[in-house]
């Protein structure tokens, strides 16, 4: 593991795809990206209004860049990152980056209260690394949807990096027109009734009234994301160098 990774990483607080944890992490990740991602193209889409308008949005806790990718590729995306780790920005700007992304250092709970609006605001297991988080999240200004995600119900001491815990539905009680969703072990994406026998993550959705329940609109459960890529093959320093050699090649005359 080379000194940014070592960084970055720091002692299991984040994923770095490919690198760290297992297949079954980065699934689980990545599904919860791929959820946001599709709940926000359908929308536009329904709206007769993808790639025909500008949408912003903002990811709490970029961590390594992978999900603001994968919310970029939304056509006509602005996508803002935020988090307050400097390695994580020079991280992601090397190995996750597109030119509708921006990483921002900022702290979370200062930055939603000061925030300008934006259509969507996502964070995937970011939030129970802030004290207070679910309090602090509902600062969060948003025109279309708010969605974010964080171990259910997991007791205390259990994560030395996890500041809240205990988390159910109940928690999200102070939040407006809400839909819960559970995520499995397996990256499967089931709403809240009724609720797996074993949820590894709980999703809150905090909606416009205008906008229609995703339950209603997603087809549920929503399948984990998939890929046929091998652990080696998904680390950015492959990807990146395999993209850096296409540039350079110059074809055989």
């Amino acid at each position: 593991m080379s000194r940014i990774q070592y960084v970055v990483y720091n002692r299991g607080e984040r994923m770095l795809p490919g690198i760290t944890h297992s297949m079954a992490e980065i699934v689980r990740h990545y599904s919860s990206y791929k959820f946001f991602h599709d709940a926000i193209v359908s929308d536009l889409e329904r709206a007769g209004e993808l790639g025909k308008r500008p949408v912003s949005i903002l990811d709490l806790g970029f961590g390594t860049g992978h999900g603001c990718q994968m919310l970029a590729q939304i056509p006509n995306s602005r996508v803002v990152g935020i988090d307050n780790s400097y390695a994580c920005r020079r991280y992601a700007r090397r190995y996750y980056n597109s030119r509708n992304i921006d990483y921002v250092i900022a702290d979370i709970p200062d930055y939603l209260r000061k925030m300008k609006p934006f259509d969507y605001v996502v964070s995937r297991g970011v939030i129970e690394h802030v004290p207070d988080g679910i309090e602090e999240t509902i600062n969060a200004r948003w025109t279309s949807r708010l969605m974010f995600d964080v171990p259910y119900d997991e007791p205390g001491g259990i994560n030395e990096h996890h500041l809240v815990s205990n988390v159910t539905a109940e928690s999200f009680r102070d939040y407006s027109n809400v839909e819960i969703f559970y995520e499995e072990v397996g990256g499967e994406i089931y709403t809240g009734d009724p609720r797996p026998e074993k949820p590894n993550m709980i999703m809150c959705v905090s909606s416009r009234e205008t906008l229609p329940p995703l339950s209603s609109v997603l087809q549920l459960p929503v399948p984990p994301w998939s890929t046929s890529l091998s652990m080696a093959e998904m680390a950015p320093q492959v990807t990146w160098w395999h993209k850096f050699i296409d540039k350079i090649h110059v074809p055989a005359k």
